[in-house]
């Protein structure tokens, strides 16, 4: 219940998708998550706060924060491609990783499978790719080297 109640929240905020399925069907909640009525009733009224859009935003932005950083080429030559890219990424990867290097090794590796598997991109974008997360997995790499216990 609680920790149902948690994940809800956590779940809502991290997809406006589910946002709105919620606002127009609250069965949705009752399908996915055992909660008390009254854990029910606040993540309805979550759902349709206003600020509920701010929130979803402010986590979209902070997920891709560390692509723009570490993988600005690729990300410029993505384009107008990048939304669709990046949703696609966060549905396959709904668990964020906070450090940033992980999380944007997981999307570099999410690319090139796209890629390997046929889906097209302008050449910019496996260029720039095949240079960053070079830099991305070395970076990750020396990270965890740096860090091991003796």
């Amino acid at each position: 219940m609680l920790a149902d109640f948690q994940q809800a929240m956590a779940d809502l905020t991290a997809s406006p998708a589910l946002c709105l399925r919620v606002r127009h069907d609250p069965r949705a909640l009752d399908e996915r998550y055992k909660l008390t009525m009254r854990e029910r009733d606040r993540l309805l009224g979550i759902v349709r706060h206003p600020g509920m859009a701010c929130a979803c935003t402010v986590y979209r932005a902070n997920r891709l924060a560390p692509l723009a950083m570490y993988v600005p080429r690729t990300c410029r030559a993505l384009g107008p491609l990048l939304r669709e890219v990046v949703e696609s990424f966060w549905a396959a990867f709904a668990e964020t990783d906070v450090h940033m290097f992980i999380e944007t090794d997981r999307f570099c590796r999410f690319l090139r499978a796209r890629i390997d598997e046929g889906h097209e991109y302008p050449p910019e974008v496996e260029e720039a790719l095949a240079v960053e997360s070079v830099a991305v997995a070395e970076v990750l790499r020396e990270s965890y080297t740096e860090h091991k216990l003796p």
